[in-house]
């Protein structure tokens, strides 16, 4: 992939990787060597993997190895295709207590009715005629709680196991604890729109209020299949609510995003590239009696398709293959939170470590970690990743079992 066409947030880390890469390069000559030797043995270069264990021992080895490994591990995540950030917003916070976003909105009960002779409509300025006073409304504040865990896990292995394995732990461990903490990522964020009952009912359920003019709740009347006609209920409905009931703003949505299992996949592709489908009415068994003419497909153009893998092994519900979701693209409409994946600042990707207990020579020498503990020659990796996922605002999603009926 071009580096190009990342997300800004990873285009920032690989320059940070390229950086650092640089700055420990230009230390020793025995540095760059074993940096060298390092990079080309996680490529599979078999007489750069002999040199290596030549310098197992160095005390030089473990820092650059960390070095080396965590620069690998960084770069490989930044390249992961991740499938929440079509439906989820990235959101960063500086601790590990819970956060709050706080959602200010104008309440207009206060403005007077009419004003200056005019009538005022609703969510608009009251009119204000020369010289009179000017009336107040208020805001109105309302919080969600989302957080963020800490989330790793450790990989044991044998001294023996090390070495016999010409150095392929050095190859694979940064593919594989950066797909580890990518896949936390993606689990996570699905997670809040998917349980393993069906949709998660935190955040798809039939009592929320969006408004006099919306049906209650965000799973779509009838639950029907996935159709051109169906998404274009969807995203009428939606457009009908409000964003605190009666009060509130009308939901706007620019984009969505329809998130489908892998089964769904080729249907939700299809009703994407449909312009105009052919519509008939009248009797179904008299071809006189019946009327044909071409009709817009006026979803076309204003969602993309995610196929999510993940959705059918959270789900395990009997109409997992069949539940589609339309939800805001990048978990935001423009001006509020749908969705967020939350992030610690400073620790934004997958922290690889090796645990040391190797103990010292009698000579009073450090030993490298790599020769094994000091109680049973093992040695452990660890990898550490801070993440959270959490539904803020369900007014500009919606769901369907796909069933056809009301559940």
């Amino acid at each position: 992939m071009d580096p190009k066409n990342l997300p800004a947030h990873k285009q920032r880390l690989l320059a940070e990787v390229k950086k650092r890469q640089v700055d420990y390069v230009g230390k020793s000559a025995k540095g760059r060597a074993l940096i060298n030797d390092l990079s080309e043995a996680m490529r599979g270069n078999y007489a750069a993997m002999a040199r290596l264990k030549e310098a197992i021992s160095s005390n030089d080895f473990p820092i650059l190895f960390g070095q080396v490994t965590q620069l690998a591990l960084q770069g490989q995540y930044a390249r992961l295709p991740q499938q929440w950030t079509a439906f989820s917003s990235r959101y960063t916070v500086t601790n590990l207590k819970n956060q709050r976003l706080m959602d200010w909105n104008p309440t207009f009960g206060q403005l007077p009715e009419q004003n200056g002779g005019e009538v005022r409509h609703d969510f608009a300025l009251p009119r204000i005629p020369e010289l009179t006073e000017f009336p107040t409304f208020k805001l109105e504040a309302r919080g969600q709680e989302f957080g963020l865990n800490k989330y790793g896990a450790r990989f044991p292995f044998s001294f023996e196991a090390f070495i016999n394995d010409e150095l392929q732990v050095i190859q694979e461990m940064p593919n594989e604890m950066a797909a580890m903490g990518r896949d936390t990522e993606d689990v996570l964020t699905t997670g809040v729109i998917a349980s393993s009952t069906g949709p998660n009912p935190d955040y798809f359920n039939a009592s929320w209020d969006f408004g006099s003019l919306a049906n209650q709740g965000n799973i779509l009347d009838g639950n029907p299949p996935l159709s051109v006609e169906a998404l274009e209920q969807a995203m009428q409905e939606i457009g009908l609510r409000r964003i605190n009931g009666l009060e509130g703003r009308p939901v706007v949505v620019p984009s969505w995003v329809l998130v489908v299992p892998p089964s769904m996949e080729i249907l939700a592709n299809e009703i994407a590239a449909i312009a105009t489908q052919e519509i008939v009415r009248g009797d179904p068994a008299s071809a006189a009696g019946q009327v044909r003419f071409q009709r817009a497909n006026q979803a076309r153009g204003r969602f993309t398709v995610q196929v999510n893998q993940w959705l059918p092994l959270i789900d395990t519900s009997a109409t997992a293959a069949t539940t589609w979701y339309l939800l805001p693209s990048n978990g935001t409409t423009g001006t509020r939170r749908a969705i967020v994946t939350s992030f610690l600042a400073g620790h934004e990707s997958p922290e690889l470590r090796i645990k040391n207990e190797a103990g010292s020579s009698l000579g009073g020498g450090e030993i490298s970690p790599f020769e094994g503990s000091f109680v049973n020659d093992d040695v452990q990796y660890r990898v550490r990743h801070f993440v959270g996922a959490a539904g803020l605002d369900p007014s500009p999603s919606m769901v369907s079992l796909g069933t056809g009926v009301d559940s």
